[in-house]
């Protein structure tokens, strides 16, 4: 798709109306606001923003009643446990439109300008540190929250597998069976790994900084559900193989270090986070994320340390500054 026509698409998507029944509970209730389309993401969910004086409301209409449920109780059950003004809150849902909207925490994107090296600041790694162990300890309760980890661990393994023959990037070249190898691996020792409730897409792009509070708030918990909780340790370990600092003030705010499973296994969720993110940015031709990720994957995967799958020091076209 050129660039031209990208623009075009998403002009389109952005004057999108909200469904007319939608928009009628909507209005009941947060009011009549000036709305605006986001350009639908991977999971099919369709998406609008609101500005009130409040702040940005957002309205979600998701693809399944799977995903509905999924959505509403991380916002009802574990989302509350971060507490007021860090994270999304939750101001209505309707089962049978299979919406809901959320008023979104004010704050700058962390990972929008990498010059201003807000990802890199120990108190912004910290604070996540702390913020994530509230969310994946919010579950503590469930009465089968173990199994159920398990069960999503190893279903989203398989998601992610199946991506690898969906994916036409050089990137991957020579480089599937190696990877599938250490699928196998977390696949066989997902039993073995502590669970919790996890955000499921957790990494700078989903930190908000407020920068005169000095204070970080967490957005996109699309995905959130019972996991091992190293899935949530994976992105954010892109930025501390080369700054301990970082994972020392995580790891601090954490409240625990990673046990030994966690932390053998913490470049193969890596891998596998990054084969996602890689696909995601392929699909969305998302050029800039497309070279973050090209470089974040080739570096993950040579930190396995495993002799046949070192990759090329540099490959053309996927230079990138860090995130």
């Amino acid at each position: 798709m050129s660039e031209q026509h990208s623009v075009h698409e998403l002009r389109r998507d952005m004057q999108t109306p909200i469904p007319a029944e939608i928009a009628t509970w909507a209005r009941g209730r947060v009011g009549n606001h000036l709305s605006w389309a986001l350009p639908n993401d991977l999971s099919g969910a369709r998406s609008w923003r609101m500005s009130s004086s409040e702040g940005i409301i957002e309205l979600r209409v998701l693809r399944t009643h799977g995903d509905f449920q999924r959505e509403v109780y991380a916002h009802r059950n574990a989302i509350p446990h971060l507490g007021a003004g860090r994270a999304p809150r939750l101001l209505g849902f309707e089962p049978r439109l299979r919406a809901l909207l959320t008023l979104e925490p004010r704050g700058e994107r962390v990972d929008d300008a990498p010059e201003r090296g807000l990802h890199l600041m120990a108190p912004v790694h910290e604070q996540a540190g702390q913020l994530l162990r509230s969310l994946h300890d919010s579950a503590v309760r469930v009465g089968d929250r173990h199994a159920q980890a398990v069960r999503n661990t190893v279903l989203y393994i398989d998601y992610v597998d199946r991506l690898l023959d969906q994916i036409d990037s050089s990137i991957l070249d020579g480089q599937r069976t190696v990877i599938r190898r250490r699928l196998d691996v977390v696949r066989e020792r997902a039993p073995q790994l502590p669970s919790a409730f996890c955000h499921g897409s957790f990494g700078s792009s989903c930190w908000r900084w407020q920068r005169a509070q000095r204070t970080l708030v967490l957005t996109g918990f699309r995905r959130s559900q019972m996991m091992a909780a190293s899935l949530d340790f994976a992105r954010p370990s892109l930025l501390w193989a080369d700054r301990p600092q970082l994972r020392a003030a995580f790891t601090r705010g954490y409240g625990r270090p990673f046990n030994q499973l966690e932390q053998r296994l913490l470049n193969d969720f890596a891998v596998v986070a990054t084969v996602e993110d890689l696909r995601n940015a392929i699909r969305l031709q998302d050029s800039e994320a497309h070279a973050y990720v090209a470089v974040a994957l080739r570096a993950a995967m040579n930190r396995l340390q495993i002799p046949d799958i070192a990759l090329p020091t540099r490959l053309v076209g996927t230079e990138a500054p860090p995130r």
